[in-house]
């Protein structure tokens, strides 16, 4: 129980280090007499050995840390317009790649499949199921394909977002012969069983089956939410196919999408294309891509835009080519014969963040050999919006459920203590081989990087100007003078580099916008939102320099909220985001 809890307040304890090595490194600062209220640091003097052996351990401590993390944040930039520059031709790649492929595959395991789910029909008939005319039977049987069990968890969403996410869905071509759709729903949600009726009714004939899962309220252990959503409806989808599991001939992927994410026919096609490519990993493949928010971005608040770009960011930053390991950001997949080896999802309140969570166990119940693959078809995503009339107010209240949503993000900080305790146990057990692995280096590099690192940049920006600012620059010890110098150099750095980010995402934005628009045009779908970027407008270049504010305010702070939270409790009240409607597409927006 308290290694649970420590590992749990890891990044906590975090800050504490932190401010404790700024408190021994600048003491002097406490001691230094004020003039006019402002600190007088005393005078240096290298020492005759050099500048740096005049430091304190402290002080060195902090020079090296305060580069370090520079160096991380500038290191990040770089990366990310590296994943930038490439996934606008891999994306490309992919919507110029609308080809059928026919695997070569055996008619037997195709009808095993298809009589486990007619068995689970007749042993359940109270649930929506659809049921296909003897002519789709005998084109599926004729040659196995992957079956998508789609997962839309959904607890207190609106209704208009279910029905526009699925109308998008039952666009594809292939849907009505592969979708399985499961719509998650939370039992204390009073209005829960009226939606789950209306929507199967809607589109029980747009896909293979339509069915819903209710997560019952009350479980020990169990929070409200997305992850027990998800962890429930996943129960159900092994039980129907338990036979196929068993007989280690089932070929369903699982797909966890939010309600309001809008996948092209890319997304699952990329998937089919890419497990028929890699069998030999294809039981131990996770599927990730890239988020892109291009429906109602242009009436955002520029705080949260650029508070979504950079969450966007975060996850793209991971998909470069060649990367080991792919964080997913709302939208993956995974087969779900590696789903029930690994327990399924988790539901307690440490799997808040369940994309990232659900990796790292799959990472670790695979002993560090899961293969994470990139799909290079973006998920289409809201902003948070308000249901005020336009003003002040509304700005407020869209930038508060924005703060709400970073909270709910940051609180997956657990799984950081989630880490910690799985490498601890595998230290335990002397499998020192996957400790060792530089993959699991770069595993709690990328946790540092998401769990750690905001804070602590910010800290340290917040510190070195206040120092700087109080003390004089001849009282300044010449080596902490060099280090604030190098890390405004840095940080400069990274501000620019940023924008060019930015500029390698107005091209991946305009291909992925028009790509989508041109299905919409297809499906005759005209209230899905759109929304355009141009450049040279004033609301968009100034997101050239608010992109920090928005870092602070919407990483930095609640990451800081969440983390000194955790101290205490570890469980976070589930608050769905409001999510705008589109009846009708407005002005700045391509016509459909």
């Amino acid at each position: 129980m308290m290694l649970t809890w420590a590992c749990r307040c890891l990044p906590g304890f975090s800050l504490i280090a932190l401010a404790l090595l700024l408190l021994l490194a600048f003491s002097d600062v406490l001691n230094a007499p004020r003039w006019k209220g402002v600190f007088v640091p005393p005078s240096y003097s290298p020492a005759k050995d050099g500048a740096w052996s005049s430091l304190s351990r402290a002080q060195q401590c902090f020079v090296v840390y305060a580069i370090l993390v520079h160096l991380h944040m500038f290191g990040f930039t770089l990366r990310l317009s590296w994943s930038l520059f490439r996934v606008f031709k891999k994306t490309k790649h992919a919507f110029e790649r609308r080809i059928t492929e026919t695997p070569p595959v055996s008619p037997a395991s195709s009808r095993s499949s298809w009589s486990s789910r007619q068995d689970y029909s007749e042993k359940h008939p109270s649930e929506s199921i659809i049921e296909k005319p003897s002519v789709m039977v005998e084109e599926i049987a004729e040659q196995q394909e992957v079956i998508h069990a789609i997962i839309l968890p959904n607890y207190g969403e609106d209704l208009n977002t279910l029905e526009t996410t699925l109308n998008v869905l039952a666009s594809h071509p292939r849907a009505q012969s592969q979708y399985e759709i499961y719509l998650a729903m939370e039992q204390k949600e009073e209005s829960a069983p009226e939606k789950a009726a209306k929507l199967t009714a809607a589109f029980e004939k747009s896909f293979l089956h339509v069915r819903s899962t209710f997560h019952p309220s009350g479980v020990q252990g169990e929070i409200a939410g997305k992850s027990s959503n998800v962890a429930f409806a996943a129960r159900r989808i092994v039980e129907i196919h338990r036979a196929d599991l068993k007989a280690e001939a089932c070929n369903v992927i699982a797909t966890v999408m939010d309600a309001d994410t809008h996948l092209c026919r890319d997304y699952f096609t990329e998937i089919r294309r890419m497990h028929y490519a890699h069998l030999s990993e294809a039981e131990r493949s996770i599927y990730c891509c890239p988020i892109i928010f291009d429906r109602n971005s242009h009436e955002s608040p520029i705080l949260v835009r650029c508070a979504d770009l950079l969450w966007g960011f975060a996850g793209l930053s991971t998909m470069y080519p060649g990367s080991w390991l792919a964080i997913p950001t709302s939208v993956y997949s995974l087969p779900l014969s590696l789903a029930e080896k690994v327990g399924g999802w988790d539901s307690g309140p440490t799997a808040i963040g369940e994309d990232m969570h659900m990796l790292l166990k799959c990472y670790f119940e695979t002993a560090g050999n899961v293969v994470s693959r990139v799909v290079y078809a973006p998920a289409s995503q809201c902003n948070v919006s308000s249901d005020r009339a336009r003003g002040w107010r509304w700005t407020l209240d869209t930038c508060l459920a924005r703060y709400r949503q970073a909270l709910r993000h940051m609180w997956g900080a657990l799984d950081s203590g989630f880490a910690a305790r799985r490498s601890i146990s595998y230290l335990r057990f002397d499998h020192r081989c996957l400790f060792l692995r530089p993959r699991h280096f770069l595993l709690l590099h990328m946790l540092w990087e998401a769990h750690f690192l905001p804070c602590h940049l910010v800290i340290l920006m917040v510190f070195s100007t206040a120092y700087t600012v109080s003390a004089s620059a001849t009282s300044l010890h010449p080596m902490v003078a060099w280090a604030f110098s190098v890390t405004n150099i840095l940080r400069t750095m990274g501000f620019l580099w940023m924008n060019l980010c930015l500029v390698l995402y107005e091209r991946w934005h305009a291909l992925c916008l028009e790509a989508r628009m041109q299905d919409m045009r297809e499906a005759r779908l005209a209230d899905t939102g759109c929304s355009q970027r141009v450049w040279y407008k004033p609301t968009y270049l100034l997101e050239r320099i608010c992109f920090p504010v928005a870092g602070t305010l919407f990483g930095a702070v609640p990451m800081l909220h969440a983390v000194v939270s955790h101290f205490w409790t570890d469980r976070l009240v589930y608050r769905v985001s409001k999510k705008p409607t589109f009846s009708s597409l407005v002005d700045g927006v391509l016509p459909v």
